[in-house]
């Protein structure tokens, strides 16, 4: 038996269940899980409602009180988000989510998120990509995206002001597979280049539990951290230096699984007229949000509230692509795909969760049960634009014959 749901009365979906305690072995895993979806959902709200209102016209004075905002949220968003993300990889709570994407759309999505931070650091941010970045991998979008603006973070947080260079490239190794090189440093620090790499750890003084203890804590230790963890995740390799009044220097190297490299996504203009989207988030300024910024990218929108109103909508009319929140009361994410799957005409109908923290076992579920790709909060404009266009974009090439498999 379970405690009743803690609900505070605001719009935010806050749904924190305490196991008993014949359950104290999960106990903490699953607390952490809980209050990861209960921080980020209102966060996602704030960052998504300020992005939108900085797009406006205002006055200055407005403006900069935007920016403070937009700052202090990101900032509490940032340490929030690694505490307990670095508190999951320790539990072992942390699973990759495989999926089709193109690679670019991942690194580009953390490199916003790392430049935004650089603009608070007062430090000068400038990313450089090669053009193989438009490759179609196999791998968790997710935790790429985080990896990526990661390894940014560390360098740009070691200290203010000054600049921040980063380097990525893809190097072939077969016809299905590559590797990712990833790269950043203070300037006056180059990238080294080992000729064998190594996943290594911080030594023990540097981890962020002895930093606390030692009343020093910063949070570039914490995401130095989050790095190796999420490097050995993607079965990578990680060197961090950082040597005694010397800028950071952070480089990654990950395995990548290549896919077919004929789906290439155009990012406007996938067919004649508007393309269609249902939504379905139990909380309202989510759906602004999504909506909001769909809306701004040539989409039509239909906003629902929860599980069996996307359904009747399904039924009623023709969409080009779902977007769901995985962690809806009554019928969440997992069971809403699956009565999608079993509509007429929906068997391939692309089919996107939004989550902020939910178990492994959910998104696994997910999965199994038919949905495409899972996108993260808060959520990066680019990165939902450009996976709705990739989504619709294969499941188009599906129907006109040129099947797009996975494996």
């Amino acid at each position: 038996m379970t405690s009743p749901a803690i609900r505070p009365p605001n719009d935010f979906d806050v749904d924190i269940r305490v196991p008993g305690l014949a359950q104290a072995p999960r106990m903490g895993v699953e607390f952490l899980i809980s209050l990861n979806h209960a921080i980020r959902t209102p966060m996602s709200g704030i960052l998504g409602l300020s992005e939108l209102m900085l797009e406006n016209p205002t006055d200055a004075e407005n403006r900069e009180y935007l920016l403070s905002i937009r700052c202090c949220a990101a900032a509490l968003n940032d340490l929030l988000s690694a505490t307990l993300d670095y508190a999951s990889h320790l539990a072992g709570a942390v699973r990759l989510e495989q999926q089709d994407f193109p690679l670019h759309t991942a690194l580009e999505a953390g490199l916003r998120d790392a430049a935004q931070r650089a603009d608070d650091n007062g430090t000068v941010f400038e990313p450089e990509a090669s053009s193989d970045l438009s490759v179609i991998v196999r791998s968790d979008a997710l935790r790429l995206r985080d990896l990526t603006s990661l390894i940014a973070r560390v360098a740009i947080h070691s200290s203010s002001n000054g600049r921040v260079r980063f380097q990525a490239t893809v190097a072939h190794r077969g016809p299905h597979s590559g590797e990712l090189t990833m790269r950043a440093w203070r300037e006056g620090k180059p990238p080294s280049c080992p000729e064998s790499h190594s996943a290594q750890s911080l030594e023990p003084a540097s981890h962020p539990s002895a930093e606390l203890q030692e009343g020093a804590f910063r949070i570039e230790t914490l995401e130095a951290a989050l790095v190796h963890h999420l490097v050995e995740l993607l079965r990578g390799s990680a060197r961090i230096t950082s040597e005694p009044h010397a800028p950071v220097a952070v480089q990654v190297v990950l395995p990548l699984a290549l896919r077919d490299a004929a789906l290439q996504v155009e990012e406007s203009g996938l067919s004649n007229g508007r393309r269609s989207i249902l939504i379905a988030d139990d909380n309202l300024i989510s759906l602004r949000i999504l909506s909001s910024i769909l809306g701004r990218a040539g989409f039509d929108s239909v906003a629902v509230s929860n599980g069996p109103a996307a359904i009747e909508a399904l039924a009623r009319r023709d969409f080009d692509l779902v977007l769901l929140d995985l962690a809806m009361p009554g019928m969440d994410g997992d069971v809403t795909t699956a009565r999608i799957r079993n509509l007429p005409n929906c068997g391939r109908l692309p089919v996107v969760g939004i989550t902020a923290g939910v178990t492994e076992e959910l998104r696994e579920s997910c999965r199994r049960n038919g949905m495409d790709a899972i996108l993260g909060k808060p959520i990066d404009a680019g990165a939902l634009v450009a996976s709705v266009n990739f989504q619709i974009h294969r499941a188009a090439a599906n129907k006109r014959g040129n099947q797009f498999n996975p494996e």
